[in-house]
């Protein structure tokens, strides 16, 4: 008996320790399939990029696609770094070499963050006076169908141009924003009118040229304050614009301006609500 209860111990151990190791593998991979990634991804360096000054940063396992993901880049370059996913057993799943630096992704990345950074040190400054949750900046990116078109509902496409950018290359922030910058804020305030909404964006607009920070548009947005815990009503009044051109921020006339750009934008979101409810009733009517 007392043989038997020993057995069923050590089965019921082993199990255990089965189970945990599985788990843990599950979550954070195994030293043998991360060497094997390891090695795998340098004879593919060697193979594919041989020409280039390269180095292995990092080997880390991704419980989400349960492959290995090796992070390359090079010493001499800013905008050469890439990721090779890797399966369990070594097998090449993907290279992103392409997506990153010939498409020049990681070249924009890293133009947008300094750009954002820019903006941030502005609304984050103590002597800002507008209160926002949401408010940041971004150099805008353009799709290829954008390429194709002039104008969007609110204004003159605009973007940068990927396949325009040089890999490596230092570019004027300043001027970049003047050509490409968004920018999005939504102040708070007790007064919710076009006058109101009016001030502060030319406050904004001065503030911004006083820190030598440009943008082509804005997105801006006048609420009530409300707490932390508070939820949002969607009863409650605001005054939003979409792609407000740097350009018509002046005094004269910008309350119109303001008011045009709002309304078109509250038809436009009553239009894209009418797509929305057509298309769930086209898919309730073909579940029936």
């Amino acid at each position: 008996m007392k043989k038997s209860v020993k057995i069923l111990a050590a089965v019921t151990a082993f199990i255990l320790i089965g189970g945990i190791l599985w788990f843990a593998n599950g979550f954070l991979g195994n030293p043998i399939s991360k060497a094997l990634a390891n090695n795998t991804a340098k004879k593919y360096i060697a193979k594919n990029y041989s020409d280039m000054d390269l180095n292995i940063s990092e080997v880390s396992y991704s419980f989400k696609d349960g492959n290995y993901h090796v992070y390359v880049k090079s010493p001499t370059s800013k905008d050469t770094y890439f990721n090779i996913s890797i399966s369990p057993l070594g097998k090449l799943q993907y290279d992103s070499y392409e997506n990153d630096v010939t498409k020049r992704n990681n070249t924009y990345i890293r133009l947008n963050e300094e750009y954002g950074e820019k903006v941030k040190e502005v609304f984050e400054d103590k002597n800002f006076p507008y209160e926002s949750d949401i408010c940041f900046g971004e150099l805008k990116e353009i799709t290829s169908k954008e390429l194709e078109s002039e104008y969007t509902n609110f204004g003159p496409i605009y973007g940068i141009d990927l396949s325009k950018l040089e890999l490596d290359k230092s570019y004027d922030i300043n001027e970049m924003g003047k050509k490409y910058g968004h920018i999005v804020f939504y102040a708070k305030d007790e007064d919710i009118s076009i006058k109101k909404a009016s001030e502060i964006l030319l406050h904004i607009k001065k503030i911004l040229d006083e820190k030598n920070v440009s943008f082509y548009a804005m997105d801006f947005s006048l609420q009530k304050p409300r707490s932390e815990d508070e939820n949002i009503n969607p009863n409650d009044k605001s005054i939003d614009i979409q792609e407000f051109l740097y350009s018509d921020i002046y005094e004269k006339g910008l309350e119109n301006r303001i008011k045009e750009n709002s309304q078109k934008l509250e038809k436009y979101y009553e239009e894209q609500d009418k797509i929305k409810d057509k298309q769930e009733q086209l898919i309730k009517e073909q579940e029936e």
